[in-house]
């Protein structure tokens, strides 16, 4: 039998979310797949991919094995040995907050994660295995946004992406949780500050809690305001009446993809491949994001892969990996 990958677990101190807003820790544990023959071939060097994971979630779940559903090092090992694609390393980190995540993005009420994986992570990958320099991301839904906003502002660092239901047209994924994020406010008298100080407690963490958490992490990321007393950002919408507040709005938009694409289509057009779906039945109506997206990279001539698939925001997110990871390998190598 062909020896199978190994995974080991990095512990990095971080300088750069050292003392971030939130109190989450710098010192960061995370693991990194190495591939079927690393340790013997010791002079042949790899790509490397960094592996976002969506929103509550950390790198280390990939390692998790759930029904009928293997972990994920047992994915890439199985690509690897069928000779689907060839040796990559896989980078799982940990982007972890108080509030459920960070999407990828420097934020002064958050932390500079976007900062943190560039200039300290990709660093330290180089350092401690046999790189080639060449590197992807792949993530779904939070970690869809996160490996299509690396790509498009770093294609000098990550020169490929897979975005598997990211976050995008967000006047339809965010905007439509407004409704119900108004309603759960009541609990809390309207007052994003009592929410956030009982996030821990919270007990059942159930959709309601979702739609708060959500749209609270949302704004922490895309509208920080350190004037914004005491927690440092600003919400895109009135907790009460669920009215858009248009100047908060406008920071949001910015981060869309969709709106990404313009201002950022030198750089896109710099890529080696692109690829991007999402379910057609996704509850937080990201296919239509997908849609503009694609629909946007053909406006500019930036050529990309864009499929849909009969299923919702996570079920078959998974398989499609095993067609996109192989696809973003090759295109590295």
């Amino acid at each position: 039998m062909a020896a199978k990958g190994r995974v080991v677990f990095i512990e990095h101190e971080s300088q750069i979310l050292k003392g971030n807003p939130l109190g989450d820790p710098h010192k960061r544990k995370f693991p990194v797949y190495l591939p079927p023959g690393y340790d013997s071939s010791p002079q042949q060097h790899y790509p490397v991919i960094f592996g976002l994971i969506g929103f509550t979630g950390t790198g280390a779940m990939y390692l998790n094995w759930k029904f009928l559903s293997p972990s994920f090092d047992t994915l890439l090992d199985d690509l690897i040995l069928t000779k689907k694609m060839p040796g990559v390393i896989y980078v799982m980190p940990d982007c972890m907050t108080y509030l459920g995540g960070s999407q990828y993005v420097n934020s002064t009420a958050v932390g500079n994660y976007e900062d943190y994986i560039v200039e300290e992570l990709v660093p330290l990958i180089d350092r401690e295995f046999r790189t080639t320099g060449k590197r992807g991301c792949v993530g779904g839904s939070s970690g869809g946004i996160g490996s299509f906003t690396l790509a498009t502002k770093y294609p000098e660092i990550f020169q490929a992406f897979a975005d598997h239901c990211g976050d995008s047209a967000f006047e339809y994924s965010y905007l439509g949780e407004v409704p119900r994020f108004v309603q759960a406010m009541e609990k809390y008298d309207y007052k994003i500050e009592k929410f956030v100080k009982a996030i821990p407690e919270i007990q059942p963490k159930d959709d309601s809690f979702m739609a708060l958490l959500n749209l609270t992490a949302m704004s922490a990321c895309y509208s920080p305001n350190p004037q914004t007393k005491p927690l440092g950002f600003d919400l895109p919408v009135d907790p009460y009446t669920g009215k858009l507040r248009d100047d908060v709005w406008e920071k949001w938009k910015k981060f869309d993809p969709v709106n990404m694409v313009e201002p950022y289509r030198d750089n896109l057009k710099k890529l080696k491949f692109c690829f991007i779906d999402c379910g057609k039945r996704d509850q937080f109506h990201l296919y239509l994001g997908s849609r503009q997206l694609h629909q946007k990279l053909n406006e500019f001539g930036i050529p990309h892969v864009y499929e849909e698939y009969d299923s919702d925001h996570g079920t078959l997110r998974r398989e499609q990996k095993k067609k996109s990871i192989p696809l973003v390998v090759k295109a590295l190598t």
